[in-house]
């Protein structure tokens, strides 16, 4: 029989019930993107067993703290951060089952003290015998219903009782077969414009236009009709008018003749005048029921209320404004169910709403609400400002800014009353508290494993150290050659342009420097075309727009049949603008790819091949290159007096302008143009400067609100010209990879000496990180928010967080160092493939919170030492592979011990992060609008992630997994759960956090190659595990 102790208390029962509650989290996310979030929480969230997991591990844990004698003093870090977890599920336990969240909406000029629960309740109502209404309510969430109810309701005559039956989902009325029930017809009626369905009952009327629709009732014959009539239990049709009749089976056609009896039935079409009925259902007995229904959105239940001896049965709507109504034994009740309104003990009156956007766009830079709190009829109140990120707390409740109307005269705030949020943040206090005391405490674990690794740290001489050098100094980042037949522009007036301000569409003010290396990034993959700087090239393309009409800049996909349907070489890089079109017989021209971008569009991602994915891109490139044809990409011009600091493009000036400004703006642009179309030709720029200052004068007097201080342009043009992060990349790969490659020359060659070379990718790796902070620290500059609010940011700051995890084990370790250069430099070459968007964006409001920067910061770093345990564990099973069984290597085994020393550290550091980084993410959320979980699908995975190292962590305190293959494996494979976190979430899976929620695209074939490998490694170290030691 099983020890209890064993089953639930043990390492091994914590480590399964980590894993069980980590697949089921996991699960969850997937249930809901495939069906909703309420089935989520019915099956999973919401569900008594999942509650269950979270209580035995919180026990299991208690029970470990006096098991491994966590009281220990040397060890208190260790209990400090697991009693932080206890606490934090005591305060999570606590909000989700006394604490209050509801929504309140208020009308400008008006006061509200009204709330609404986002927690549903099913209640019931009635009126006592004073007039008085009395009701009773219970919590009732749709991931509930289903576990049934008995709601009862006391009134001055006895008990009434509302007893669950039947849930309907997607419920909607509709006639079915019942012996019990009466004679029904039940038909679709159409016409040219619009359909209806129509029921009769006997002795029952419809009209429809003119026409009158009755059943076994009198006709008015001076009326146009038609009649049903049911006569022993056969149905028939007939008209004062000619009907036709279309049979569906064989397709036939009859016409029937006015005043003649026909059978009437389904499976048939029916047409007068120019209206058509189609019956649905023809029963001699039938009954209307409540079924689900695909045409439907609304779930509904089915009670039964029982009052007096007598019941009745109810159909209550889900989140239906009127409430469902019954008599049952002379007393009259009314049922509905959803949110409740909950009357507050003070109100709140709202002065005015407040919405600011970003200039010259529609994306929300910030609301807010400004209220005043009146706590009864005498108080004049006080005054207060709700938005984002500042919160109203009074009397128990916070309220925050959440949305508003769509007439921006009205707002909803979120209402929160949490009495878990002060036990929740004791315990997040002591989490990081324990975490940071635990890495510098002499007795801790990752203290031991560096200390172990000092006393068998390499040593070595210093002769190859300038390799690095020379090969770094031998790289030839080489440009195109000046080509002759370019027009051409001045460098020194290109530099000029490349200050004029630009404002993009989501509102960023940026030099026209920016503006033009996207926009020739996107239609020629480059940054230059030929001797062609991006300002260069975009100022010629717009003056001299029939040169370049015939020139091959444009960037071609791979896919050689779409290149044959252009007529291009299928070698071919570059094509033309003209090379899309062909002459049509009228003299025109047409689209080549016109009938293939449209089928490309209309198809399912998943669905969409190489070729299909490149006309997409080819036809994005080939519309941003007329956009710089008419002059509609490049909004340089504001407008006079414009509130909402719009600028404009010369082609829409000359459409929004008033005739004034436009025809100010038009001479502007055509004097320019000109003076620029002169000096490419007699090479004085004097007049094209002079029209330049002339536009650039007038941005600072009519756009003065929103034009970019000179420094910010001065450092916005540096950080475009050193393109830091592009540069980084094959310097932390070579440095990286000439490191890995005498590591293993070592293992092969004990007697090499590497020092040299340890110092030298140092110090190259120290250079290049202090090159990266910088980047980050002048795009954060530039943009004014934190520089990872997107994927390519996070994607450089994972990079940036791997070049910090390879200096801090550089001593230690030389793999470590090489691993995570390489890791850096593919994580930044990553970043820089075509689907990344580099561009330098705006955050909507809720995204800018100094929580939310300190969130990601910490959890995107873990990214990054948890990649170093994936790289580390991967080439710990290949040493084990290469390993001799039967003569092992002596230094292939001490590599292998030194790479599972520094992998365990650096998960120790990792899983910190993460789980720090994921908590202050419920701080955000919390302080950002009142609810610190709310399992969304990152937040969910993050928690995965969290489980699954926790779990690996603790593995080796189970025997049969304290070895270096079990853990080399178990670190290997982990990383697939900040993959998901990180990628599936964003592109699989639905919630806040997603990107493509609903259209998911397909796998790419690398991840299934990856897991391949992974696995075929896994398996070859596997053989050879009985020279693996013990942690």
């Amino acid at each position: 029989m099983l020890n209890p102790k064993t089953l639930f208390l043990s390492m091994g029962s914590a480590i399964v019930l980590m894993i069980i509650f980590a697949v089921a989290s996991g699960a969850a996310t997937i249930i809901e993107s495939k069906t909703s979030t309420e089935a989520a929480w019915y099956y999973v969230y919401g569900a008594g067993w999942f509650a269950l997991i979270q209580l035995l591990l919180g026990i299991n844990l208690a029970f470990n703290i006096f098991r491994y004698n966590l009281i220990d003093p040397k060890k208190l870090p260790s209990l400090i951060f697991h009693l932080g977890f206890i606490v934090i599920l005591i305060g999570a336990g606590i909000t989700r089952y006394l604490g209050f969240e509801a929504d309140m909406h208020i009308r400008e000029n008006t006061a509200s003290n009204v709330v609404s629960t986002k927690v549903s309740y099913i209640n019931l109502t009635a009126l006592n015998d004073k007039g008085e209404e009395i009701s009773s309510a219970m919590p009732l969430g749709l991931a509930d219903v289903k576990k049934g109810f008995d709601l009862k309701l006391k009134t001055a005559d006895g008990e009434a009782s509302l007893k669950f039956k039947e849930f309907v989902p997607n419920a909607s009325y509709k006639f079915v077969n019942d012996d019990n029930g009466k004679p029904v017809v039940e038909f679709v009626v159409s016409n040219e414009s619009e359909s209806e369905e129509i029921f009769l009952l006997e002795e029952e009327e419809a009209r429809v236009g003119d026409i009158s629709f009755i059943f076994n009732a009198k006709p008015d014959e001076n009326k146009k009709y038609v009649l049903f009539r049911l006569n022993d239990g056969n149905f028939t049709v007939t008209s004062n008018a000619d009907l036709s009749k279309f049979t569906m089976a064989d397709s036939s056609k009859t016409e029937l003749k006015a005043g003649s009896v026909n059978e009437f039935g389904t499976g048939s079409l029916y047409t007068i005048s120019n209206i058509n009925f189609a019956p649905r259902l023809v029963s001699a007995h039938a009954s209307r029921k409540l079924v689900s229904s695909k045409d439907s959105e609304f779930n509904a239940l089915i009670a039964e209320l029982n009052y007096k001896g007598e019941s009745k049965e109810m159909h209550v709507f889900y989140n239906l404004m009127e409430p469902s109504r019954i008599a049952v034994a002379g007393q009259k009740f009314n049922a509905s169910w959803g949110a409740q309104q909950i009357k507050l003990p003070f109100s709140l009156y709202l002065k005015d709403f407040e919405l600011k956007r970003y200039p010259g766009s529609n994306s929300p830079m910030s609301y807010s609400s400004e209220v005043v709190v009146k706590d009864g009829t005498n108080d004049p109140g006080f005054d207060y400002r709700i938005y984002m990120n500042h919160v109203l707390d009074y009397d128990g409740y916070r309220f925050f800014q959440s949305s508003y109307d769509t007439d921006e005269k009205g707002t909803i705030l979120s209402v929160n009353k949490d009495p878990g949020k002060i036990p929740t943040y004791i315990g997040y206090f002591l989490l990081g508290l324990g975490f940071l005391l635990n890495v510098i405490n002499p007795n801790s674990r990752f203290r031991k494993l560096a200390k172990l690794i000092d006393n068998e740290s390499t040593k070595g001489g210093k002769k190859v150290a300038a390799l690095i050098a020379v090969l770094l100094l031998g790289l030839n980042f080489s440009s195109l050659k000046a080509e002759d037949f370019l027009p051409r522009i001045s460098k020194e007036h290109a530099d000029k342009l490349a200050r004029l301000i630009v404002q993009s569409p989501d509102g960023r003010m940026k030099p026209f420097d920016t503006l033009s290396k996207e926009v020739l990034n996107k239609i020629h993959r480059g940054e230059s075309i030929g001797s062609l700087n991006s300002n260069q090239a975009m100022l010629s393309i717009m003056v001299t727009p029939d040169f370049w009409r015939n020139e091959k800049i444009i960037a071609l996909g791979q896919s050689k049949e779409l290149k044959k349907e252009l007529g291009v070489d299928e070698n071919a890089r570059y094509a033309s603008f003209d090379e899309f079109f062909k002459a049509t017989k009228d003299g025109g021209s047409e689209y080549k790819l016109t009938k293939f971008a449209e089928i490309a569009n209309r198809k399912h991602p998943g669905s969409r091949n190489t070729f299909d994915k490149d006309v997409i891109k080819i036809d994005e490139r080939l519309n941003v290159f007329y956009m710089i044809f008419i002059g509609e990409i490049f909004k340089i011009f504001p407008k006079q007096d414009d509130p909402s600091n719009s600028w404009y493009s010369p082609a829409s000036a000359m459409m929004y302008f008033s005739p004034k400004e436009a025809e100010l703006v038009v001479g502007m642009m055509r004097e320019y143009f000109s003076a620029v179309d002169a000096a490419s030709k007699d090479n004085d720029w004097s007049k094209a400067d002079a029209a330049l200052e002339k536009i650039s004068a007038y941005q600072h007097k009519y756009g003065a609100a929103v034009m970019p201080s000179e420094k910010k342009i001065d450092i916005e043009i540096l950080f475009n010209k050193f393109q830091v992060f592009d540069r980084l990349t094959p310097i932390y790969l070579l440095a990286g990879l000439a490191l890995l490659l005498f590591v293993f020359v070592k293992m092969l060659a004990p007697k090499v000496q590497i020092n040299g070379i340890v110092k030298a990718v140092y110090i190259i790796n120290l250079l290049a990180f202090l090159a990266h902070t910088a980047g980050l620290g002048l795009r954060w500059y530039i943009a004014e928010h934190a520089p990872w609010s997107n994927a390519y940011e996070s994607m450089v700051y994972i990079a940036w967080a791997l070049g910090l995890s390879g200096i801090i084990f550089a001593k230690r370790s030389p793999i470590a160092l090489a691993l995570t250069s390489i890791l850096a430099g593919v994580t930044l070459f990553v970043a820089h493939l075509s689907w990344m968007d580099p561009q330098i964006t705006t955050l909507v409001p809720v995204l800018q919170s100094y929580w939310l920067t300190i969130h990601v910061s910490i959890i995107t770093a873990s990214y990054g030492f948890l990649g170093l345990c994936a790289l580390l564990g991967g080439f710990t099973l290949l040493l084990i592979i290469l390993q001799n069984k039967k003569k092992p290597n002596a230094e292939i085994a001490r590599n292998i011990t030194e790479a599972t020393r520094i992998n365990e550290m650096a998960m120790i550091l990792g899983l910190s992060l993460l789980t720090l980084g994921n908590f202050l993410g419920g701080v955000w959320a919390n302080e950002s609008w009142g609810r610190y979980w709310g399992w969304d699908s990152k937040e969910t995975w993050a928690l995965v992630s969290i489980l699954v190292y926790a779990a690996v962590l603790h593995m080796r305190f189970i025997p049969k997994l304290n070895n270096q293959y079990a853990f080399a494996v178990a670190s290997f494979f982990a990383y697939w759960s900040i993959i998901m976190t990180y990628f599936g979430v964003n592109f699989y899976l639905a919630g806040m956090h997603s990107y493509a929620a609903g259209d998911p695209l397909p796998v790419p074939d690398f991840v299934w190659i990856s897991i391949v490998v992974m696995i075929a490694m896994s398996v070859l170290a596997f053989t050879k595990r009985s020279l693996c030691t013990r942690l």
